[in-house]
């Protein structure tokens, strides 16, 4: 065997264990404890979201329009007038459609007619963002009295969740030990060292109150009750344990 060949059957050697290693790797699902958790922590809110928003409608857009603009105006006075700083205070919605009118079905063999417009329909909303809860029921009745006529509803959360996110992912990761060990337990195994650790981040929802499909609101109705109750904060961990026997 030439000195060329030699080398080459030996590289060739080299990288099949390499690759042989790689598969064996204790990191490989099939010889390590993989266990998914999720912990859970439930906490009061302190901060409260409400959408609220008008509707106008006329004959032309610049009707409805102008209709729709003084009356959000109203709208603005009233978050500020309930002490609600600018940076909590933002339009989170506008818009204009045509309101379509489908003419009657004309009889015989005649083709159907094209739907006409028949006006538009202004739409504006805001996202107040309240840090004191006990404002949140009078700043709703604040805001149909000055002329809301659409609610999208009201939710609930935290300022800053850092500390419940904490507890949550401190729970995640008790409950990943132990179900390792109860796996290793009922398999005859023991749970070596922790070798992977992955945190699935999710999104938490904030609490919501109530119906959150658009509704009409009513001038003249009750006082609204704002209950928070609470809220729950999770955290998802993928951990993958040594298999020792």
């Amino acid at each position: 065997m030439t000195m060329k060949k030699t080398i080459l059957l030996a590289a060739m050697m080299a990288l099949s264990s390499q690759a042989h290693a790689q598969t064996a790797s204790p990191l490989a699902p099939a010889e390590g404890i993989v266990i998914r958790t999720e912990g859970e922590i439930r906490v009061r809110p302190d901060i409260a979201v409400i959408q609220a928003g008008v509707v106008s409608e006329g004959k032309t857009a610049a009707e409805a329009l102008g209709q729709n603009t003084p009356a959000l105006a109203k709208l603005v006075e009233a978050v500020k007038a309930a002490g609600i700083a600018p940076a909590d205070l933002m339009t989170s919605q506008v818009s204009l459609t045509p309101r379509m009118t489908q003419p009657p079905v004309s009889p015989g063999p005649k083709p159907p007619r094209a739907a006409a417009i028949d006006g538009y329909e202004a739409r504006t909303g805001l996202t107040v963002t309240v840090r004191d809860l006990a404002k949140a029921g009078p700043l709703i009745d604040a805001l149909v009295k000055a002329g809301a006529n659409e609610m999208s509803g009201i939710s609930f959360g935290l300022a800053d969740e850092s500390k419940a996110k904490d507890a949550a992912r401190l729970k995640a990761a008790e409950a990943a030990r132990a179900r390792a060990a109860l796996h290793a337990g009922a398999l005859g195994v023991k749970v070596g060292e922790l070798v992977s650790i992955v945190e699935a981040e999710a999104e938490t929802p904030g609490r919501a109150a109530g119906d959150m499909r658009t509704f009409r609101m009513a001038a003249g109705a009750a006082p609204i009750s704002v209950e928070p109750g609470e809220i729950t904060i999770t955290s998802s961990l993928r951990t993958v344990w040594r298999i020792e026997k």
